[in-house]
């Protein structure tokens, strides 16, 4: 089984050369002043969606379709909300269609420890291991379609992939635009503080006052977490991770929310800039598999999968290598 990268994948490797000065400082910090720490490139692959290039094409040469594509898309969409239309039904046997092909298409969006490039330009992480693995159960190849979080449903309603794999939290929202599989992972969101600014504050609640500035990616899951959690507080919306961690460690916002492990690894790695106020969690959110709507023979063999590889401790064993360690660190 081999995996191969669609949308240009070796190109984001280039694209995201913009962070990587910032990861390399980070990592050096980290693995100089901490043992087996490393803090991650806090963003997501900065590149719009492109039209997929041919089957087996790796040129970094950029087409006209790939060049339109990303004019149009400058802007982010909107998150989903309830008065979104429901997407249409797909008539597709999508797991017929990933047998006869023999590649199974997944889309993934690229944040440390679930998606990430390594040293060699190589697709990493939590998400790349479970892709991987249900390609080999399922006996096909594997291709990879980098994509930024905003573009990831209405990329696989254009049919670019078949399904996403980047720890999608299950909303009704999005249950109008697409099919869930079971969970097959948990993450909690948590808070990291400003010490400059609430190094004072001792419990979650002191961060709600009118006062407080607190920032969030801009997803609506960690929207709705934090305006919840906070609803005195004002929020600010981040479009990529590196930002929302920049404003934090520059005095900028007095809190940042964020999945862990990450709050937990920017405080161990800057403790007089950051810190963990509270060891209580904001909100504990399931991630499942995204497949058009009205698949429902894929989803009942993802719902299989998961069971099978839960109970064989499988993806027990790569969550505590992605999420509970940090032994992957030496390969960025």
């Amino acid at each position: 089984m081999r995996a191969t990268y669609k949308n240009g994948e070796r190109e984001h490797v280039m694209s995201e050369q913009k962070h990587s000065t910032q990861l390399r400082l980070f990592l050096g910090v980290a693995l100089a002043v901490l043992t087996g720490f490393a803090i991650p490139a806090f963003g997501q692959d900065a590149s719009a969606p492109a039209t997929p290039p041919a089957p087996n094409t790796q040129s970094s040469a950029q087409n006209p379709a790939q060049s339109n594509a990303q004019q149009q898309q400058a802007t982010p969409p909107a998150r989903l909300s309830p008065e979104d239309s429901v997407a249409p039904r797909t008539n597709v046997d999508t797991l017929a269609e990933i047998k006869k092909s023999g590649k199974l298409r997944v889309g993934v969006s690229m944040i440390i420890p679930w998606a990430m490039h390594d040293k060699d330009g190589n697709l990493i992480g939590f998400e790349i291991d479970v892709a991987k693995k249900m390609a080999r159960d399922l006996g096909v190849e594997v291709e990879f379609y980098p994509d930024e979080f905003h573009y990831s449903i209405p990329d696989l309603l254009d049919n670019r992939f078949d399904l996403i794999v980047s720890g999608f939290s299950m909303s009704t929202n999005r249950a109008m635009q697409v099919n869930f599989s079971a969970p097959y992972n948990y993450t909690d969101l948590s808070l990291a503080a400003n010490r400059k600014l609430a190094g004072g504050f001792k419990e979650l609640s002191e961060f709600d006052k009118s006062t407080v500035t607190i920032g969030v990616l801009d997803t609506s899951t960690a929207v709705d977490i934090a305006s919840n959690a906070f609803p005195n507080a004002q929020l600010k919306t981040y479009a990529e991770d590196s930002d929302l961690f920049n404003d934090l460690l520059e005095d900028k916002i007095y809190a940042a929310v964020a999945d862990s492990p990450r709050p937990r690894i920017v405080a161990k790695l800057f403790p007089e800039k950051v810190d963990v106020p509270s060891s209580k969690v904001l909100a504990t959110f399931p991630a499942a598999f995204a497949v058009r709507r009205g698949d429902m023979d894929f989803i009942n063999y993802l719902n299989s999968w998961i069971e099978a590889r839960t109970v064989n401790k499988w993806l027990e064993r790569r969550q505590n290598y992605w999420f509970a360690s940090m032994d992957w660190a030496d390969r960025l």
